[in-house]
């Protein structure tokens, strides 16, 4: 609580949500726990060889793990902070919380139908035909119901922070997203050979990439961050937050040029994807700027595990998308385009992710237990709930593993993959077993779990009601 202490008053304010007494979002945990296993299952599937650098990146299974890390592990992630946070991003809560369960049933459900629509397309099985179009509308009806919640609380509080109509603009990139994967799942089931859809379907998948990588998962994951590393460096906000989300919806408004042009027959969408690509270039170099500045003005004199460990994502998003803009022109080949992406995947946004994890299962987990104890007895420290040595040596384990298996694949070398790929599901599991820790409690002592005291649930926040 001492980060909430010593930030002047109007940051208090700010994160008038998230102080004793105020709602944390029930939900969140749930989020983030689904989320941290579909991470190891996919990759367990890596690690197991079920995809190495020779193999064909359209293969059904390689599918599998794509979307597995795609909508299980950084989807749901994303989701799940969005929840805790866009409160703090416009002040006021969201419309609803009735939505949140069964949108993460129904997208648990959809991904789980959808693995099982990939693996009949891989034995040629005649029953993808009815599955993938079930995938596809429990993914739409949760992703998109999920999306117009979280929007529409974000619309109403636009103007409070500036980073809130970056979260607005990755939720639009979720909803394109979304309708391209409709599209291409039933055209990969056989259910329609529409010629329009068809051809969609054979030329938009670095659209829906593009999408959902960059514009969904990334922009999303720059608005949270700048509001998550300010209140936690204790830093005034940036200056050019505007600049960030101009060159973002340059960026995407490019997408959908392209993506309209696809319609439309035309044949010009490299050159867009590459001045996408510059454009985006452009737009990390100022986000990595201001957050440079909020490293650099911060009041907090030492740097916690989160902080430290968020540079190396920023540092591997800067170096992916050069890499990226460099690879267009040049006409690299798959293998490279491949590593790239296994770089932005994750080294930029599965690194932010954990990282910050690092930080907010703590500072969720000491306001649901003892934040209403405070002022009333003594309550431990933040970082008493976490042991930062032992969870800083499997992050940077994480990080290492991630640059290594990436070489791996841009040097077309299986072994090496597979053994990176095998460092770093060790080195993941071993920050999920440090983030459970922290939801029960283990490294607080009995005296300071002494009644009156509720142990939190480990995967449903407690509401005020029920502590």
């Amino acid at each position: 609580m001492r980060l909430l202490l010593r930030q002047p008053l109007t940051s208090i304010r700010r994160v008038a949500t998230m102080i004793p007494g105020a709602r944390l979002s029930r939900w969140t945990m749930s989020y983030f726990a689904a989320a941290l296993l579909f991470l190891l299952l996919a990759e367990g599937m890596l690690a197991a060889g079920l995809w190495k650098p020779s193999a064909d990146v359209g293969d059904p299974i390689t599918l599998i793990i794509v979307h597995c890390v795609t909508i299980g592990w950084l989807g749901l992630l994303m989701i799940g902070a969005s929840l805790q946070f866009a409160p703090v991003l416009t002040g006021a809560a969201l419309a609803t919380e009735r939505f949140n369960l069964p949108a993460l049933v129904a997208i648990v459900a959809g991904l789980a139908t959808l693995i099982c629509g990939f693996a009949a397309i891989k034995t040629g099985s005649p029953t993808a035909a009815l599955i993938m179009p079930v995938a596809a509308a429990l993914l739409a009806a949760g992703l998109l119901g999920i999306g117009a919640v979280l929007f529409t609380g974000l619309w109403r509080g636009r103007n409070v922070h500036a980073a809130a109509p970056l979260v607005l603009l990755g939720i639009f990139c979720l909803a394109v997203t979304v309708i391209l994967g409709v599209g291409f799942a039933l055209v990969l089931s056989g259910v329609t050979d529409v010629p329009l859809i068809v051809d969609l379907a054979l030329r938009a998948v670095p659209l829906h990439a593009g999408f959902g990588l960059g514009g969904w998962m990334s922009l999303a994951a720059i608005g949270v961050s700048f509001k998550l590393m300010s209140m936690f460096l204790l830093s005034p906000d940036t200056s050019r937050t505007r600049v960030v989300l101009a060159g973002g919806a340059c960026t995407f408004l490019i997408l959908a040029v392209a993506l309209s042009c696809l319609f439309a027959g035309g044949d010009v969408i490299e050159p867009l994807l590459f001045i996408s690509a510059v454009v985006f270039l452009g737009t990390i170099a100022v986000y990595a700027t201001e957050m440079r500045t909020l490293y650099r003005t911060r009041r907090r004199k030492t740097l916690e595990l989160n902080s430290i460990g968020s540079i190396p994502a920023f540092v591997l998003l800067a170096l992916s998308m050069a890499a990226l803009v460099t690879s267009m022109p040049l006409n690299a080949d798959d293998r490279i385009r491949a590593a790239i992406v296994y770089l932005f995947a994750f080294g930029w946004l599965s690194g932010l992710g954990l990282a910050q994890l690092l930080k907010i299962v703590p500072f969720l987990t000491w306001l649901e237990a003892f934040g209403p104890l405070l002022g009333r007895r003594p309550t431990p420290r933040l970082q008493d709930l976490i042991k930062e040595r032992r969870a800083s040596f499997w992050l940077a384990g994480f990080y290492l593993a991630v640059i290594s298996a990436a070489a791996s694949v841009a040097a077309n070398t299986d072994a090496g993959f597979q053994i990176s790929a095998f460092a770093q599901l060790v080195c993941s599991a071993g920050l999920i077993f440090e983030l459970f820790q922290v939801r029960i409690l283990a490294h607080v002592d009995a005296v300071a779990k002494s009644g009156p005291f509720h142990q939190p649930g480990l995967l449903i926040a407690k509401t005020n009601s029920e502590r």
